[in-house]
């Protein structure tokens, strides 16, 4: 067993700390784990205009796109940056898989979209629910297969990352190192302690506000009107009338009504790299289930139950419900789709192993089953072709008629709305928190010659016209308005220093072996790893002080707040790993190593294949 040293542990135990935003590892007293988060690793500008965001090779990302990878969630405008590099880091891959012609087959995306929890009812694929679910994302299959295609192509770009073998002792010096707990009291030397001895002159309030202008200067502001013309609110008004549902329905019935196929099955679980022994034990087991089958084949249901190792399916008697052609592997769609109703297939073989498949029936969609799917298609291309129509005159108007948000407010039944005050770099209001409409509102044609802006797209499908109704140029705030403010602040400052230095001086007091005659509180049990009240800072120190001569005193500055002192009680020792602690532990350090080289690689990739930025600050991400 290789013998590690201080040295290489401590360095060890570095990159772990360093890495901790990316990998948690959190150990209990009874029991060990590891678990890896990775997150997504302020610019309002990103709601822009222009063509892109970032271009990778030649394949450019544009705001759509990243409207799109944010979707519903509420994500600040400083995260966004973070975003667009996840989806450079993606594009990155895509390209380098590219030039290695690493293909993926129909077959490795059909398992792969079968396989997703969101398309499944009862633990089976269900065709309809994976036509619905896209239908609500406006997303069409030949999309959403290609979507799934640049991840299968990532994947094996990245599957050589997460391979490797760590050392035993490696493991066991982690577990010990991670796993120990100790019982901490915590004492916090508080600023407001030290307030009632600071005094402020009006020589130093002066002294402040000359050298910190820009501080109390208000900036240039604006009060709104505007008009909003949305796609969503047209939708309100457009309805499809039953003779356009079945127009369309007669002129599509053949894509509309494609057959579905219901099938069962018993399935001899089989891996792909299995030995050839025990590929000849699965084909002797399916032959003779197979015989019995042709003997009694009404006995399919009980004899899946018994034999059928598909988990899914075994307990309904094998039953997969209905599916639509190409929603199976390709195997045993092809078999089940030359079946007539009511027969048993021969031993099919595919990825998941050895089938015998019974089709039970055969079934068209109906008018009424297609009903909806229709009218909901042909009202979004309704919506989209109507919006599109009107923007264009919604823009004329308020273009035209510059002078007045009425206009077009009359015209098309909307409301004038007004804001709060808004600046050039923010708005309260989310939906006027956007970059391009921001500036249009304080360009000369809107703020000083109060005419109507542009109609802004603001979102997909939503325009947005203001107006100003009034503005405030920038100014800078007089000293008698801003000095209990920066008096206030002086005082903290002062009491902050103060409460610091005294930390600093009881600590090196403590250490030395000075006299404890602090009232400290009980102590608490806490972990170097994992979820903690405690910063991340602060625990580093803790655990910082030695603990073989207790008790042992550790401090550090807390940000604004003072100082904090911590006095180790005790130390409890990580568990002893056992078998399965110690493999559970093994692979996911292979797998924090492994994303570490991930980022390496991303980075040469950087490196060869040009990344162009269009906000020159991305280029420091």
């Amino acid at each position: 067993m290789p013998r590690i040293t201080r040295g290489v542990a401590c360095l060890m135990f570095s990159f772990v700390e360093k890495n901790k935003t990316a990998v948690q590892v959190v150990l209990g007293l009874v029991s060990l784990g590891l678990v890896v988060g990775v997150g997504l690793t302020g610019y309002s500008a990103m709601e822009g205009g222009g063509s892109y965001l970032a271009k990778v090779g030649q394949t450019k990302i544009t705001p759509r796109e990243l409207a799109q990878a944010i979707g519903n969630r509420a994500v600040p405008n400083e995260m966004k940056p973070m975003v667009l590099e996840q989806l450079v880091k993606k594009q990155l891959l895509l390209e380098q898989a590219g030039l290695l012609h690493l293909d993926v087959s129909d077959d490795q995306i059909r398992n792969a979209i079968a396989a997703i929890p969101d398309f499944q009812e009862n633990g089976k694929f269900s065709a309809q629910r994976y036509k619905d679910l896209l239908a609500a994302q406006q997303m069409t299959p030949l999309d959403f297969q290609q979507r799934v295609r640049d991840d299968i192509a990532s994947s094996h770009l990245l599957a050589g990352f997460s391979s490797g073998i760590q050392s035993t002792a490696v493991a066991d010096y982690m577990a010990a190192l991670l796993g120990e707990k100790r019982d901490v009291a915590m004492l916090q030397i508080s600023p407001a302690a030290f307030l009632p001895q600071i005094t402020v002159s009006d020589a130093e309030v002066k002294k402040y506000y000359d050298a910190h202008t820009a501080e109390f200067k208000l900036p240039e502001m604006a009060r709104l009107e505007y008009l909003v013309f949305s796609q969503q609110e047209l939708a309100k008004n457009i309805s499809i009338s039953p003779d356009e549902v079945k127009k369309y329905f007669e002129a599509h019935q053949a894509q509309l009504t494609g057959e579905e196929r219901k099938a069962s099955h018993i399935l001899i679980a089989l891996a792909k790299d299995a030995k050839p022994e025990a590929k000849k034990a699965a084909q002797a087991k399916a032959e003779a289930i197979l015989l019995e089958l042709k003997a009694n084949p009404a006995r399919f249901a009980d004899i899946a139950k018994k034999e059928s190792q598909d988990p899914g399916s075994a307990g309904n008697g094998g039953d997969l419900g209905f599916f639509a052609h190409g929603a199976m592997v390709k195997p045993f769609d092809d078999a089940a789709f030359k079946l007539k109703k009511g027969e048993i297939s021969g031993i099919v073989a595919s990825d998941f192993g050895l089938h015998i498949i019974r089709l039970d029936d055969v079934r068209s969609k109906t008018f009424a089953e297609v009903q909806p799917d229709v009218e909901q298609k042909l009202k979004l291309e309704k919506v989209s072709q109507s919006f599109q129509k009107q923007a264009e005159r919604f823009n004329e108007l308020v273009y035209q008629q510059a002078d007045s948000l009425k206009p077009a407010a009359e015209a098309f039944k909307l409301h004038v709305q007004q804001s709060d005050w808004l600046t050039r770099a923010a708005a309260k209001d989310e939906l006027l928190n956007n970059e391009k409409l921001r500036e249009a509102a304080f360009s000369d044609d809107v703020l000083k010659k109060k005419h109507n802006s542009e109609a802004i797209e603001v979102a997909s499908g939503t325009l947005v016209s203001v107006r100003v109704i009034e503005s405030k140029p920038a100014q800078s705030q007089k000293l008698e308005v801003v000095s209990a403010d920066i008096t206030a602040k002086l005082k903290q400052e002062k009491a902050l220093k103060l409460a610091i230095e005294e930390g600093t001086k009881k600590l090196a007091d403590l250490k030395k072996g000075g006299a404890d005659t602090l009232t400290w509180p009980a102590a608490q049990a806490m972990a170097r790893m994992g979820q903690s009240a405690v910063p991340e800072a602060q625990i580093k120190e803790i655990f910082r002080a030695a603990a073989n001569q207790l008790p042992a005193y550790a401090g550090a500055e807390v940000k604004g707040q003072g100082f904090a002192l911590f006095k180790v009680v005790k130390s409890t020792p990580a568990p002893a790993l056992d078998a399965t602690m110690r493999r559970q532990l093994n692979e996911n350090m292979v797998q924090m190593y492994g994303q570490v080289e991930v980022a390496s690689y991303l980075q040469a990739l950087k490196s060869q294949i040009k990344v162009d930025y269009k906000l020159k600050a991305m280029a420091a991400e």
